[in-house]
Formats: structure tokens, C-alpha cells, sequence
């Protein structure tokens, strides 16, 4: 881009072509998510005014916020927040982004307990706090706590809550691979690290780099997976609910383990019919 006045069309044509450059995913939609938000206007009106002439303040900005996705800095964390479900949420290197997996598995969970649940939920490895922040703004009988042995995380955990006005949620900065929990909880609910360190080396830039190691890799993947479950058998009300993000292909290890102390187990595929969710209830 130059110092010119540039029409959208431009700018989203030249942005375009500079990221698929870079090797970024998905060019044209990121620059469609840049322009929308720096000058604040939905994107779909991008392209009823793409002969207008934007703004040199808003030029200038979109170009710093192009060349920052061209460094494969994730959009999430270039815009600063992010929508999930209900809510908004600040997004930053502090915890895992967000992904549109996690936000179906809110869904699948809030269609089984309904819209009157009054339990306690208990989000363990909760990160930016989505989770548990989407269940109990959409369930308001509900009380949540959400652990994490990342102080960063629990920090941004905390602004979440604050942003979205919930008191019905609480954060602790709490290492429960390694400390026993103590209470009985309705729901236990996580999406925890699943990646093999081979996974993790395999991945994108943008996760690579960006998103904290710790809220990734597992060891051999599963190991986070079976001390929830575990903890699930333990600190499951009678009646109660595990709800689990896994990696791809964990189903052999995990079922088997998952029969043995649950009656009642759901496995359920993503958006592209990956089996990816586990449900299971406590009698």
C-alpha cells in the first residue's frame, strides 16, 4: 500500500495478495476482519462501498495490522479480542485462543443441562476463562470456578469475567495435575493440552509461537485427559456431568478407561466429522 488514498477494494486486493505471500491461511477473510475493524463497519459493507476512498488514519493502521498478520502473529491477538459464543472476550499470548471447536462444545453442553441448571461447574485448564464464562453467563443459577496452573492465564481469566459483567464465576491459579481437589461439582468440564510434542512441531505459525506450549502439548497426548477423568470419578456429584475436548484418534485410549467408571458416554464429531467431544455422566 501506498501514501495515496486507496479505495477498500484496494486495500483489501493489495493486503490480500501481500499475506497469501507470507503464507498466512485464509488471506482475504483476515483482511476482511482488519479493514471491518479499524474502520468500523461490518464486512459485508466493505464491498457496498468498495469504490469509496478510506481514510489515510485508517490506511495507515490497516497497514500495521496487515504487516503484523504477515509476521503470522495470530488476527486474535493483532484485534485483541475475540467473539465466542455469547460473549466477548481480550485475547493475548497470555492463554490458548479460543477456537471454534471449544465454542461447540459450550453448545453441545448448555442443550443437555438446559436453561435452568443451577449446579456448580467446575473448568479445569480454563485459560482466557471462554469456557466456563460462555456456561455461566448463559446459565445465571449456575457458579463456576475455573482452574489453572498459569498465573498468566488466570490474570487474563479474571478480565473476562470483569469485562462481562459475570460474579458467578471465579478464577484460582491451581495446579490440578499435581494438588487434589477437594469439592463436589454438577459439571466438570475442560479442554485440555492434547497435542504430542510431535503434534505441536507439526503445527501452524500461529500456534507454534503464539499460543502458550503449555496449554498444547500433553504427555503422548492423553496424559492431561486421564488424570481429569480421574479427578471426574472422584469429584462428580452422583448424577453429574464430565464434558472433554480430545485430540484426534484419542478415542481407543480414552473409552476403554472412561467405561470403567461411567455408565452413560457420548462421542460426539466437530464441524468436519472429526470425533472429537466426549460426554459422559456419573450414575
Amino acid at each position: 500500500m501506498n501514501n495515496s488514498p486507496l479505495s477498500f477494494l484496494e486495500i483489501i486486493n493489495l493486503s490480500t495478495e501481500f499475506l497469501q505471500k507470507k503464507g498466512v491461511p485464509n488471506p482475504k477473510c483476515d483482511v476482511e476482519w482488519i479493514v471491518s475493524f479499524i474502520t468500523n463497519k461490518k464486512r459485508v459493507e466493505l464491498y457496498l462501498e468498495f469504490e469509496n476512498p478510506v481514510e489515510l488514519q485508517y490506511q495507515n493502521k490497516i497497514r500495521e495490522f496487515v504487516i503484523e498478520r504477515g509476521k503470522r502473529v495470530p488476527l486474535q491477538h493483532i484485534l485483541g479480542k475475540i467473539s465466542f459464543g455469547s460473549v466477548e472476550l481480550s485475547c493475548d499470548k497470555r492463554a490458548l485462543i479460543p477456537r471454534p471447536e471449544t465454542e461447540y462444545l459450550t453448545e453441545l453442553i448448555n442443550e443437555r443441562i438446559g436453561s435452568k441448571f443451577s449446579g456448580k461447574i467446575l473448568d479445569l485448564g480454563t485459560g482466557s476463562g471462554a469456557i466456563l464464562i460462555t456456561l455461566c453467563k448463559n446459565n445465571k443459577l449456575a457458579t463456576g470456578i475455573g482452574l489453572d496452573k498459569s498465573s498468566d492465564a488466570i490474570e487474563l481469566a479474571r478480565e473476562n469475567a470483569s469485562l462481562n459483567k459475570l460474579e458467578n464465576v471465579r478464577f484460582e491459579n491451581f495446579d490440578w495435575t499435581q494438588q487434589k481437589l477437594e469439592n463436589q461439582y454438577d459439571l466438570i468440564v475442560s479442554n485440555p493440552p492434547y497435542l504430542t510434542i510431535e503434534e505441536w512441531k507439526n503445527a501452524e505459525d500461529e500456534v507454534k509461537f503464539f499460543d502458550p506450549k503449555i496449554a498444547l502439548v500433553s504427555t503422548d497426548g492423553t496424559s492431561d485427559l486421564c488424570k481429569i477423568i480421574a479427578l471426574a470419578e472422584s469429584n462428580l456429584s452422583k448424577g453429574g456431568m464430565l464434558a472433554l475436548e480430545t485430540g484426534l484418534g484419542q478415542k481407543t485410549v480414552l473409552l476403554p478407561i472412561l467405561e470403567s467408571k461411567f455408565p452413560k458416554i457420548e462421542v460426539i464429531k466437530d464441524f468436519t466429522n472429526r470425533e472429537r467431544f466426549i460426554i459422559a455422566r456419573k450414575d
